[in-house]
């Protein structure tokens, strides 16, 4: 990535909930690949998050960058407020020596930042995070404090949104469009999904967990993210004993932890498919599950800020809700966003497909999720030619290299503004001593 000019001397802070290890969040994904970008580009980048057992170190580095975790997370709401205002502490007295403060959700931190940003004289950014339902304007929606988030927000000098959506319901509530800055998700390329580099990442899979062992004939079909309920992986569980009566060598990975990781467990072990499974926790780099694997599953508005463009980048074939959120992520800019009636079809014609890069199912319905990932399966060739067609039409769309810099010019262009605004103070207070 080349580095972007004029950055070498801006520092920034980045704020989140989670960050490594918790590569089972979406947004600790997120965060991560934005500092590791932040920082090749020339940018001083240190994170703080909090820390989530007391034997957790408070300081360590991640790939060159400092990352703080000053406060224990929170555990209830009880013990949020604690959270926010030690944080708040540590932003306000360390705060000083960055240019700028970032939020990477508009949530509890984001009131830490404003007020620490304020306080010390630097800019904050904030970042609405999630999709749909999980968003933070739908989030601002269930209490009184989440509202107060919202109030908060609008003292930032600047919000970053990723989709039109989210977009939209901040002006409803009362975001002037000049605080909104659009900058959406990018894409990337990893290794090509070739067979050579398919067999040396199952062989590197098995080596760390024998669980992921695999025939060279095997089927695999990845989901990754959080096991909780009513999620991808409830859904692909539901799915599993039918597709593997048609096909009895075809291995599911569930890839992740979650409150209903037992559960979920014993959910396919009672429908006699324990076998055919693997759950081996949480990767914090998912390059090799991608290229490993066959046939991703995306089925809500989890993972669309990393999993997902993840699984473009490795350009394994998907199978994906059809739900507007994902539609709008995958379909390249300039090309419109349609609905095929394949996704809502109980028994969709052969050829519906064809000319879709993902195979599309009903949201929520196995029977449908069970069509599609066949479907694929018995064509997978096919299907992984249109998935090196996605991966180029998404990189020529959006690559991430222009998201970063989008950032970049977004940062600098605050930091600079708050520096000119903090100096025409100190000299405007100046002049009225000097008249004294």
């Amino acid at each position: 990535m080349s580095v972007h000019p004029n950055t070498r001397s801006l520092r920034v802070l980045l704020v989140g909930r989670h960050f490594w290890p918790h590569a089972c969040f979406d947004a600790a994904g997120f965060l991560a690949q934005l500092a590791t970008d932040l920082y090749r580009s020339g940018v001083h980048v240190e994170v703080v998050t909090p820390r989530y057992a007391a034997s957790w170190p408070e300081r360590f580095h991640f790939r060159e960058i400092p990352v703080h975790r000053p406060a224990a997370a929170p555990r209830s709401d009880w013990s949020m407020g604690r959270y926010v205002r030690h944080l708040t502490t540590w932003l306000k007295e360390h705060g000083g020596s960055f240019d700028l403060i970032l939020a990477d959700s508009i949530r509890e931190e984001s009131q830490a930042v404003i007020d620490a940003a304020a306080a010390v004289g630097v800019a904050s950014v904030l970042v609405s995070a999630g999709w749909g339902d999980q968003s933070d304007p739908a989030w601002w929606q269930t209490s009184r404090s989440a509202r107060r988030c919202a109030t908060t927000a609008k003292e930032a000098d600047a919000i970053v949104v990723k989709n039109a959506a989210a977009e939209r319901m901040m002006i409803a509530q009362g975001f002037p469009q000049s605080l909104l800055h659009r900058i959406e998700i990018g894409f990337t390329s990893s290794v090509n999904n070739f067979e050579d580099n398919r067999a040396a990442a199952r062989n590197r899979l098995a080596a760390v967990n024998s669980d992921l062992t695999t025939l060279p004939e095997s089927e695999v079909v990845l989901c990754t993210g959080r096991m909780q309920k009513k999620g991808s992986m409830d859904l692909l569980a539901s799915t599993a004993r039918h597709l593997i009566a048609n096909r009895p060598d075809l291995r599911f990975w569930f890839v992740g932890d979650g409150p209903e990781r037992q559960t979920l467990y014993d959910f396919l072990r009672a429908d006699g498919v324990r076998n055919s499974i693997a759950m081996p926790g949480s990767f914090v780099d998912t390059t090799d599950l991608m290229i490993a694997a066959d046939v991703f599953v995306h089925g809500d508005h989890q993972g669309l800020d990393f999993a997902l463009p993840s699984a473009v980048s490795a350009a394994i074939p998907i199978v994906a809700a059809e739900i507007p959120e994902l539609r709008s992520v995958l379909t390249p800019i300039g090309k419109p966003i349609k609905r095929v009636a394949s996704a809502v079809a109980s028994t969709p014609p052969a050829d519906a497909s064809q000319n879709e890069a993902v195979a599309w199912f009903t949201p929520g319905k196995s029977k449908s999720l069970r069509l599609a990932i066949r479907r694929t399966l018995e064509e997978i060739p096919q299907a992984k030619q249109r998935a090196l067609q996605l991966r180029r039409d998404l990189i020529r769309s959006r690559p991430q290299t222009k998201v970063v810099e989008a950032y970049i010019d977004l940062m600098t262009r605050v930091a600079q503004e708050k520096a000119s605004s903090k100096s025409r103070i100190a000299n405007d207070s100046s002049s009225i001593e000097t008249a004294s």
